[in-house]
């Protein structure tokens, strides 16, 4: 969990602890742990908070209050969040999905700045995803667009992205980059079939919705090497419009702090 302080332009003060998934009590009082500091520091500079944005790696309602579906902390399931923060805290809260605050940061202050057609995804703890057009991020009809790991890429298996993600990488990327970097031929190998599956989700994405540019963010990016050159090549290969085929995919700017600079872009 990542909460910062933020004026529109910089991040005043900044906290972060590890996301409990035992209960949601115990979410609850690691969430205030991580929001006092800030609070502190806003009292002493003398700045008026003027609401609360929150991003969750999570599906919300139609309203964007509730959580309905947590797929890597399912503790948050049915949780209303929004009434939560607003009732404790007595200020304004607004919520979205974390990769589309993510995508937002990035649109509105980051990577994308140039752009006004993008496409968004997060590779860390799973796979989101989010498109930017119009000056907003697309919710869909239910709230439920831009969600790249629920692509299905194995039709025998169903198996999905992020499941795939999630096989790939043994639920630990971190360390399977580890083992690539020093040289283990199954991790490089590990790492181009992901680029693979990466570049097939990419080429469908630009076949559907032909963004400018594709913005990837996450704990991942740090080990693009090891993948983004085979699923760009992939990508490039699969998709239909000649022009299309130069779309570059590029790194996010606003590094760790992008999806909470989104959720605060809620409210500012």
């Amino acid at each position: 969990m990542s909460a910062i302080l933020y004026d529109g332009k910089n991040i005043l003060a900044d906290s972060t602890l590890a996301t409990p998934t035992d209960n949601i009590n115990h979410f609850l009082i690691m969430l205030n742990a991580i929001l006092e500091p800030l609070f502190e520091k806003a009292k002493n500079d003398k700045v008026k908070i003027k609401g609360m944005g929150a991003g969750v790696p999570a599906v919300l309602n139609k309203e964007g209050e509730k959580i309905t579906k947590c797929r890597n902390v399912p503790i948050l399931d049915g949780a209303e969040l929004v009434k939560i923060l607003s009732e404790r805290y007595n200020l304004p809260v607004k919520m979205d999905n974390d990769t589309k605050c993510f995508v937002r940061a990035e649109a509105l202050k980051g990577a994308g700045k140039k752009f006004k057609n993008i496409f968004g995804i997060i590779l860390g703890t799973g796979i989101g995803g989010g498109w930017w057009i119009n000056n907003g991020i697309y919710p869909g009809a239910h709230r439920g667009a831009g969600e790249p790991g629920s692509m299905i890429i194995n039709l025998a298996e169903s198996i999905d992205l992020e499941e795939a993600y999630h096989k790939l990488t043994q639920n630990n990327p971190a360390k399977l980059a580890q083992e690539a970097y020093r040289g283990d031929i199954l991790a490089e190998k590990t790492f181009l079939e992901l680029g693979r599956f990466l570049g097939i989700a990419f080429a469908n994405i630009v076949n559907i919705i032909d963004p400018e540019t594709i913005i990837i963010g996450g704990g991942l990016v740090e080990s693009s090497n090891l993948f983004l050159k085979e699923a760009q090549k992939i990508m490039r290969e699969h998709i239909f419009t000649p022009e299309a085929q130069k779309i570059k995919i590029e790194k996010g700017k606003l590094g760790a702090h992008a999806g909470a600079i989104g959720a605060a872009l809620l409210i500012t």
